[in-house]
């Protein structure tokens, strides 16, 4: 019974989320902290909501993004973002990035500062992208279905 009122909790959130209009849509604007939730779906996949998130790059660049993942599943999920970077800290004590792919255990929620990898100019863009941003798909890579239940990050430039 638990794993379906996951399931339909989840189910809520992404209805929710889809539903609002573009400004609200996960809007981060000048921010610092972007949440996300894993749920379970049918068929032994997994997804993140909110599915799609829009955050305006600062100015200088200089601003951290934190994102939030939360787990609250009973299975270990992950979370990939091809594209951006991951910061951490090296055994020195330096900062390293390395590409995004964040592993939370069931009940878990870790934070993840995040950095955006420099445009490629041939890079190719999300079908769902809008004018003025760069897109970035995220989702489970551990329970990805064939449905793709991922989502997208708009960074408006």
């Amino acid at each position: 019974m638990r794993g379906r009122t996951i399931l339909l909790i989840g189910g809520a959130a992404c209805v929710l989320t889809a539903g609002m209009p573009f400004p609200f849509n996960g809007s981060v604007g000048q921010a610092e902290t972007v949440r996300f939730n894993a749920y379970e779906m049918e068929s032994q996949q997994a997804a993140w909501a909110p599915q799609e998130v829009t955050i305006r790059q600062p100015n200088d660049g200089g601003e951290e993004l934190i994102f939030i993942l939360n787990n609250p599943t009973e299975r270990t999920h992950a979370f990939e973002a091809p594209g951006l970077l991951e910061e951490i800290i090296d055994q020195d004590g330096s900062p390293l990035t390395r590409p995004l792919r964040a592993t939370v255990a069931p009940g878990e929620t870790m934070e993840v500062v995040i950095r955006f990898a420099p445009v490629e100019s041939d890079r190719e863009t999300e079908p769902f992208c809008r004018d003025g941003s760069t897109c970035y798909r995220f989702y489970c890579p551990l329970h990805r279905g064939d449905d793709d239940p991922g989502g997208i990050i708009h960074l408006v430039h």
